[in-house]
């Protein structure tokens, strides 16, 4: 007995409230320990091993991290604001037969969630290709 379309029917009906909501939370931790990292390295081993650090590829690829999760953390959160102060407006939608999200998205909210796609696209490029190939991020001591 066959139930359901296959694994294309989990996709079918994406709620992005919840995805949003699972990179907040997981940005927001990745950056707590990011700064705490760095101040700790700083203050237990020394500015030049932070800088040391820095220099290789896993310092690299964990800075042009924390660039791309401020990026995303940041836009997220303007959504999240505009949507509180009511300027993005949904409403509640039940059917108990199909799973849907909890709010239906405005014209506007989908503009700004392309918006944010754009720039976190953005970000995921030209932050990496500038910590790897261009200029450093971090900033020098006297």
């Amino acid at each position: 007995m066959k139930s359901g379309k296959g694994i294309g029917e989990w996709f079918r009906y994406v709620n992005y409230e919840r995805a949003f909501f699972t990179v907040q939370r997981l940005s927001g931790i990745y950056l707590v320990l990011y700064l705490f990292g760095r101040v700790f390295s700083d203050a237990l081993l020394g500015w030049s091993y932070t800088e040391s650090f820095d220099s290789t590829l896993l310092g690299r690829l964990l800075g042009a991290l924390f660039f791309v999760f401020i990026a995303f953390h940041g836009l997220n959160g303007l959504r999240i604001a505009l949507i509180e102060f009511g300027i993005i407006k949904g409403w509640p939608i039940r059917d108990p037969i199909k799973p849907l999200p909890a709010l239906r998205t405005s014209t506007l909210h989908k503009l700004y969630i392309a918006f944010m796609i754009i720039v976190g696209i953005v970000a995921a490029i030209y932050m990496p290709y500038l910590t790897f190939f261009g200029q450093s991020f971090h900033i020098t001591g006297p």
